[in-house]
């Protein structure tokens, strides 16, 4: 078992040095050859921006169009998508695909509305628009829709030097233009906010508490800071304790909110999370009941690839041991002793 996980943590280490760098609003990016910017449209709320900020009506049909600029002597070729915004573990929005999920309370899926062609063919040295078309639904909300519009390469390049050797080094760059959607030019949205539930479970396997946290208002929560603590159900001993701060809540998400164990085991038993949630404008205090049964703690632990699984040892194996090894040296002694005297 450590052998494998330690090729968990090699293959780990290996894919941290393959790059996919992603930029938002990636005007003027030309270290691959390739320039993405929003053509922003008459209904523009702020045109400082260079993403959309778009001030729309219900049944509207709106074509949003993006400017692919390739500057080298080759064709390339990008993959497209629309998504919604979306919260990472790290208090982190997030405009490209994910597999991060939205409240229920969404107005609705910007993707679910959204015609577009999955990929791009752009000529050498030459502009290619792509452009969206956007389906407003027939329904007014109070606050804001969000969401973006990704660009990726589809081919990894390759170095030559490297494909002698034997390596490949893949590189892909990744590109997202934010999309705002808006029905009221100065909307005001009270933040809500809840704990929805708490489990065991792991990020990039290692252990975790995971606090659901759902964001069920149409705003986005800025400048969060979240300070929580874990204690046995009924007693005031901390076991965990986590403060975080500077994250970002998307609209209508859900934010998966990781408390690290540090490379500790999970104990079956019951348990209660306390956690107090700071926003730019508001304040929330959380306290939620959870139970980690005997089996999830074992499955759970056996994935862990910080915590050093000694499978099939046993401690009276070591008292054995040492009582072995102390009756050999017993018998030493004794047989040195006796020569000793018979000399």
């Amino acid at each position: 078992m450590m052998l494998k996980k330690m090729g968990l943590i090699l293959a780990t280490t290996v894919m941290s040095f393959v790059p996919l760098i992603s930029q938002t609003n990636a005007d003027g990016a030309d270290s691959v050859g390739l320039r993405v910017s929003a053509v922003l449209p008459e209904n523009q709320r702020n045109t400082g921006q260079s993403y959309f900020d778009l001030l729309v009506q219900p049944k509207d049909k709106q074509t949003l169009v993006v400017n692919l600029v390739n500057t080298t002597d080759k064709p390339q070729k990008v993959n497209t998508a629309v998504t919604a915004a979306k919260t990472n573990v790290n208090g982190v929005v997030e405009y490209a695909p994910s597999k991060n999920k939205l409240d229920k309370s969404v107005p609705f899926d910007l993707a679910k509305i959204a015609t577009l062609p999955s990929s791009v063919e752009i000529p050498a040295n030459s502009t290619k628009k792509l452009e969206i078309q956007l389906d407003i639904p027939d329904k007014q909300w109070d606050g804001v829709v969000a969401g973006g519009i990704s660009v990726t390469q589809a081919e990894a390049s390759d170095n030559g030097d490297n494909k002698k050797s034997g390596v490949s080094v893949r590189n892909r760059y990744a590109y997202a233009i934010g999309v705002l959607l808006q029905t009221r030019q100065d909307p005001t949205v009270k933040e809500e906010l809840n704990l929805a539930k708490v489990t065991a479970s792991q990020v990039d396997l290692r252990n975790a508490i995971i606090s659901e946290l759902h964001n069920t208002s149409e705003t986005y929560l800025k400048k969060v800071a979240i300070k929580s603590k874990i204690t046995r159900a009924n007693s005031r001993k901390v076991l965990y304790e986590s403060d975080k701060s500077d994250m970002k809540i998307a609209p209508n998400s859900i934010f998966n909110y990781p408390l690290s164990l540090k490379g500790h085991s999970f104990k079956a038993g019951r348990y209660t999370m306390d956690m107090t949630v700071k926003s730019e404008k508001n304040t929330w205090h959380f306290t939620k009941d959870f139970t980690i049964t005997s089996k999830e703690a074992k499955d759970l632990n056996n994935k862990d690839i910080t915590i050093i699984h000694d499978e099939g040892f046993n401690w009276w194996w070591l008292v054995a041991l040492v009582a072995i090894i102390l009756a050999i040296i017993i018998y030493i002694v004794r047989r040195r002793r006796q020569a000793q005297k018979s000399e």
